[in-house]
């Protein structure tokens, strides 16, 4: 096909125009592969302007502190019943056990998040067993940000207690969150999550849960969970949305916005079978999930200057290709991770600082160890 309507999109992203919804689905529909190319092309441009040269990287540590959880997820192989075989609920001991590791290893950030255990109360509070979550690593390392809590945590809270979403945004914050997870999300299109999430929130309360966040001074990040049965349409909805949450925090002057970007493709190997069926692979597509890496690239620029592929997801030799296609950070070295793994994804759970320092080189960028809300790290 000509290439004419993609080069005037890309022609007009490069003079620093927003893409309309309409443009960003003619990106995505491509598969003549000199538009590819040029999209690729466009989005390294638009990366090198809006956040550099230089590919940053986080020391941290996930604590997935249970997978006992009362949502059913079409894409989920993490969630356990309680009592069911491989179910578990880390007790506080094992929670400073681990950050303590993590603290050892360098890390200015523990990512927690977990499945949404009824039982998870002090005294019938929901919202007291996640302060007690928070306490436990703050008050033996008040130096480390604390990443935790998705929107949907933030609406289990404030549902088995009955009270608002400020009210338990406002409440982690004081304990010590120093920024929200931006998950959750998976597609924000209400036809896509009746089929994969129908049990968690819709778009509007995902919005809603980040926007006062965003006004309460809880900065966030931003995901998609893409390739599975979502439509070109509904990834730019999706992008729509995001960029739509940004604009809002920066016009309204609000004290924190999204702080990243995070593309995360499905992997379908231990999904459930009805979703697997439907979606017919177990690996993400590396083409699928590079091109629309750099569309969200060209698309959310302007207002979210930082990308971050999934080395869990796509392996480093995807994450490492995908630095060339928009993204400017590779992510973390995690040191465990669940979730993902348990869904088959053969990217692995833990990354050396070297081993991630040593692709980025290889594309012959520098490196630089940053923190959760991406200032600059000096390593010792």
């Amino acid at each position: 096909m000509p290439c004419t309507t993609v080069d005037s999109i890309l022609d007009h992203a490069l003079l620093g125009y927003d893409l309309s919804p309409a443009d960003g689905v003619v990106l995505l529909k491509q598969t003549d592969p000199e538009a590819i190319a040029a999209i690729r092309t466009t989005a390294d441009k638009l990366r090198y302007s809006q956040a550099g040269n230089t590919v940053t990287y986080v020391i941290n540590r996930n604590i997935n502190f249970t997978n006992i959880c009362e949502q059913h997820c079409s894409f989920c192989a993490f969630r356990r019943d309680d009592g069911e075989a491989g179910a578990y609920w880390l007790d506080w001991a094992q929670i400073l056990e681990k950050s303590t590791d993590a603290v050892q290893r360098g890390a200015t950030e523990i990512c927690m998040q977990g499945g949404l255990n009824p039982q998870a109360q002090i005294n019938g509070k929901s919202l007291d067993y996640y302060l007690k979550l928070v306490e436990t690593i703050k008050q033996e390392f008040p130096q480390i940000h604390l990443h935790a809590f998705s929107p949907q945590e933030v609406e289990f809270i404030a549902r088995i207690d009955g009270i608002e979403y400020a009210d338990v945004i406002a409440a982690l914050r004081d304990a010590g969150v120093g920024s929200m997870p931006g998950t959750a999300a998976e597609v924000l299109d209400d036809q896509v999550r009746r089929v994969l999430c129908p049990e968690k929130i819709d778009t509007a309360t995902w919005l809603e849960i980040v926007g006062t966040a965003h006004k309460l001074g809880l900065p966030t990040t931003s995901t998609i969970l893409s390739g599975h049965i979502e439509t070109p349409e509904q990834q730019i909805g999706h992008l729509e949305k995001l960029r739509s949450l940004q604009k809002t925090a920066i016009n309204q002057g609000y004290p924190a916005r999204i702080t990243e970007f995070i593309p995360l493709p499905f992997v379908g190997q231990e999904a459930p079978k009805s979703l697997r069926r439907r979606v017919g692979r177990d690996q993400p597509v590396l083409n699928d999930a590079l091109l629309l890496t750099a569309v969200a690239r060209i698309y959310l620029g302007n207002y979210i200057p930082n990308h971050q592929p999934s080395w869990v997801k796509l392996g480093l030799a995807g994450a490492t290709e995908a630095l060339l296609w928009g993204c400017n950070d590779i992510g973390g070295t995690l040191m465990e991770e669940h979730i993902t793994t348990m869904a088959g994804a053969v990217g692995g759970t833990c990354m050396e600082v070297e081993t991630l320092q040593n692709a980025i080189a290889s594309l012959g960028r520098p490196h630089q160890q940053r923190d959760t809300l991406y200032q600059r790290v000096i390593s010792h």
